[in-house]
């Protein structure tokens, strides 16, 4: 939709999506469920290092 609907080009969404496959913490969408789709750019970059786990804890 905000490709389609909105301002952004289909580059731009790209890049957001890659960066939204970085947060992996389901709290951390939870918590933002009620955001605006036009703040999802400026949440991903807010959301911190622990929503984007680098390491398989369970190895």
């Amino acid at each position: 939709a905000l490709v389609t609907e909105g301002e952004t080009s289909e580059t731009e969404w790209e890049g957001v999506e890659e960066s939204a496959r970085t947060v992996t913490r389901a709290g951390w969408w939870i918590d933002q469920r009620s955001s605006q789709p036009d703040d999802l750019t400026e949440l991903l970059q807010a959301a911190t290092g622990a929503d984007r786990p680098t390491e398989n804890p369970y190895f």
